[in-house]
């Protein structure tokens, strides 16, 4: 796939009557009515959270709340600082934690110094019945959302971007969960789209909620003219990505997404056009081989060990 290199800082000052769509992706950028005249230029970042505990011993993971490594946290870090230049005014992540840290992590990387504060009950203020503490959190976050003397960004988490539940998958790695349930149905699980294992969800499980949510209240974020940040997990960004690509069920499953890799989109209210970002790296003279320098150029593997 062609890239379309645009670097964050000409992309966070594009002005708004140019949405470069990249040659191959002119056939599915269009989501919307084309003959609709754009109204709105905002920006949308996907990233998968930083490293993982059990990221680091390969164990599978899915909804299990796991917390970052020290690595995890650099990683943050690092990806905070690719995207520096761009002014969120919108934050998604998942209920789970090193979604959480991720993203705001990242935030204190960001030159317009805006504070990330977390809603409690998620974007449509949903809290549990009769959890008065919830209720009085989520309105004190609205409130200093309204009042502060700084610049604030709402951090809404929901359920519908967590990672996919891998089941009884969870808490093992690959050979142990061959082990248990045999290799046949292990690679059935890990390398179909539409297989659960038990007590867990299928890829296209995910996608559903994943991409439904993303339709229905982050694209409308995006066509107020909000610039949306969103960390959640890899199957996650595989389903989303995918979504805006319009790749099939096969290059959903090879596609390769790093830890803490930015991968940016302009939205004209009408088209998502893809732009490649810097890997988040400190030290610029690392040759980049074989790395995925944005959504246009994410690898793509036979092998799919990264789905654990």
């Amino acid at each position: 796939m062609a890239a379309c290199c645009v670097s964050v800082a000409v992309m966070a000052n594009l002005s708004s009557s140019v949405v470069a769509v990249p040659p191959d992706k002119q056939s599915v950028a269009v989501r919307k009515d084309s003959s609709t005249a754009p109204a709105v230029q905002s920006k949308l970042v996907l990233m998968r959270h930083g490293e993982s505990m059990w990221n680091d011993l390969k164990l599978f993971t899915g909804d299990v709340d796991i917390p970052l490594t020290e690595k995890g946290v650099e990683e943050a870090l690092a990806g905070g600082r690719a995207v520096s230049e761009i002014d969120f005014d919108i934050i998604f992540t998942s209920r789970l934690v090193r979604a959480k840290q991720t993203a705001l992590i990242a935030m204190t990387q960001s030159k317009f110094k805006r504070v990330p504060v977390l809603v409690r009950g998620g974007f449509y203020g949903k809290g549990k019945t009769g959890d008065a503490n919830r209720i009085r959190l989520r309105d004190a976050a609205a409130k200093a959302l309204e009042t502060a003397a700084c610049r604030m960004v709402p951090v809404y988490a929901d359920p519908a971007l967590n990672e996919r539940c891998y089941g009884d998958l969870q808490g093992l790695n690959k050979a142990a969960a061959i082990a248990e349930f045999g290799e046949e149905t292990v690679t059935r699980w890990r390398r179909s789209y539409d297989t659960r294992p038990p007590n867990g969800e299928s890829l296209q499980d995910t996608y559903v909620r994943s991409v439904g949510f993303f339709n229905s209240t982050i694209e409308p974020r995006l066509k107020e003219g909000h610039n949306v940040f969103l960390v959640a997990h890899g199957n996650v960004l595989r389903c989303l990505i995918s979504h805006l690509g319009g790749y099939s069920d096969l290059e959903m499953l090879r596609l390769q997404i790093l830890t803490a890799l930015p991968y940016a989109y302009l939205y004209n209210g009408n088209e998502f056009a893809e732009c490649c970002i810097l890997p988040p790296r400190d030290d610029c003279n690392i040759p980049l081989i074989n790395m995925p320098l944005g959504v246009s150029s994410v690898l793509k593997k036979a092998e799919l060990d990264s789905l654990i």
